[in-house]
């Protein structure tokens, strides 16, 4: 027969408890805050994409209102769009970048070289080639602030003038 009487919970097992207890919540704390810090870094690269993707969309109506507009672009300087005072507004490409909020916003237009084979353009290269000035390559840039430092999206298209 046992000679200890037992009544409730001794003070090991409560320290055991307790100490258990605050284990899962400072876990549970930790992967909450590392869940926030990675939906923050969603949300900000989400709303990145958005502006550059949107830079593209506003190039290619550029192109499809006039492609000399898009054309006579300094190829390799920055540009941003913005809208006009016309019914209905058109996009108008300004030298320099744009921020907008966190984000800086910039398209950048280059050259395009092709393989000539028989008077007809084949594949883009990057070095030799032809130049194909029915063709431009735009690169929509964004960069923003973190906490980590600077973070940028870059996104290519090719517009044609066919």
């Amino acid at each position: 027969m046992n000679n200890f009487d037992q009544k409730g919970f001794g003070l090991v097992e409560i320290i055991i408890a307790a100490t258990i207890g605050t284990i899962v919540f400072l876990s549970a704390i930790l992967y909450l805050n590392f869940s926030l810090k990675i939906v923050a870094e969603d949300i900000n690269r989400a709303e990145a994409l958005y502006f550059a993707k949107s830079s593209l969309e506003q190039a290619r109506s550029v192109r499809d209102e006039d492609w000399t507009n898009i054309n006579a672009l300094v190829k390799g300087s920055e540009y941003y769009f913005e809208a006009d005072a016309s019914d209905p507004k058109k996009w108008i490409p300004v030298f320099g970048s744009k921020t907008i909020g966190r984000y800086t916003v910039q398209i950048v237009s280059s050259d395009v070289y092709r393989v000539l084979d028989g008077g007809i353009y084949k594949d883009i290269v990057s070095s030799g080639g032809a130049l194909d000035v029915e063709t431009l390559k735009i690169t929509s840039s964004v960069s923003y602030q973190t906490k980590n430092g600077i973070k940028q999206i870059e996104l290519h298209e090719y517009l044609t003038n066919f």
